[in-house]
């Protein structure tokens, strides 16, 4: 059963729900407003100092106490593809720059309508490369990402195996939108779970896929569609999903085949948990767990000076 806690963005929501129903002529920029709300869910990571990016891409930079410089997050955040920001996830990045023990990239890549598939894509790999020009190895990058980010993670994973360029030391991806097509089980079974997407289902990924890609050949594209990728050669994954999810099952699947190929992947499935209910970090307790299993994992692949304090002899 979900925490009392958990109820904020629940009933964050169950508001959109509303507020989407009384605007039925919506507008980009309202949708925008709504993923805007989206930072009222967590609460501020003690400790943290922040600084803005503007080259090459603009961003926020989260900075934690006693930070290990030689690693790096670069965080990409959600809103498929048309909405959100590095500052709509601030709170959330520097939870997971602290929790890590390294500093955090949140970047704002280009939006769509107005920019297509693959800038989004491109601003993010422009943003692994300044990481890389800065000093960071890309073994000590970690790319990490919710819903549309998620998958944009996981997509420049790909994007860098299949160009056989040297990818990154980890990959976290929370409630990864993989199932972009909506061909799995969980469209039908969670549709009356999931409070954010349940009632459009697979017609409102579908339509939300077509506001972003430049035509119909990319739908099915592994960079659009993790489901379709050839996973070999990718880095070990950390996925997490809340079983309200339409996005659920592909989100699982994504997992069995990285594991299948031998990848190291740890799926985190958690129940009553509703679309990146992570960026509660700070608030509710099933967000905080999660904060805390990625670390573990993170640092199990990509080690920083704070896993070598917790593991210091006492």
């Amino acid at each position: 059963m979900a925490s009392e806690q958990a109820q904020r963005l629940a009933e964050l929501y169950t508001s959109w729900n509303e507020r989407r129903a009384a605007n039925q002529n919506e507008q980009i920029g309202f949708l925008r407003s709504l993923f805007l709300e989206w930072e009222q869910a967590g609460t501020e990571a003690p400790g943290v100092w922040y600084e803005t990016v503007d080259s090459p891409v603009s961003g926020i930079r989260a900075v934690p106490p006693a930070a290990d410089t030689s690693a790096a997050i670069l965080y990409v955040h959600g809103g498929g593809y048309i909405g959100g920001s590095s500052s709509t996830h601030r709170k959330f990045t520097g939870h997971l720059a602290k929790a890590i023990g390294a500093p955090a990239f949140a970047v704002d890549y280009r939006l769509a309508p107005e920019h297509k598939y693959p800038a989004q894509l491109d601003d993010v790999r422009a943003a692994f490369d300044w990481l890389v020009s800065g000093g960071v190895q890309p073994s000590r990058i970690v790319v990490a990402g919710d819903s549309a980010g998620g998958a944009l993670a996981t997509a420049l994973a790909i994007q860098l195996r299949d160009e056989g360029a040297e990818g990154p030391g980890a990959v976290v991806a929370l409630s990864p939108y993989y199932d972009s097509e909506g061909n799995g089980e969980t469209f039908d079974t969670n549709a009356p779970r999931d409070i954010m997407a349940g009632a459009r289902g697979r017609a409102g990924i579908r339509a939300n896929v077509s506001m972003f890609i430049a035509d119909e050949n990319q739908r099915t594209s592994p960079y659009v569609t993790a489901l379709r990728a050839d996973v070999a050669g990718l880095p070990p994954h950390f996925l997490s999903v809340g079983d309200t999810e339409l996005m659920h099952s592909g989100v699982v699947t994504f997992g069995e085949m990285l594991r299948a190929e031998g990848i190291p992947v740890t799926i985190e499935v958690v129940p009553d948990m509703q679309h990146v209910f992570h960026l509660m970090a700070g608030w509710a307790p099933e967000a905080d767990d999660s904060v805390s299993a990625i670390a573990r994992f993170v640092t199990e692949h990509v080690p920083t000076q704070l896993k070598e304090a917790l593991n210091a002899p006492a």
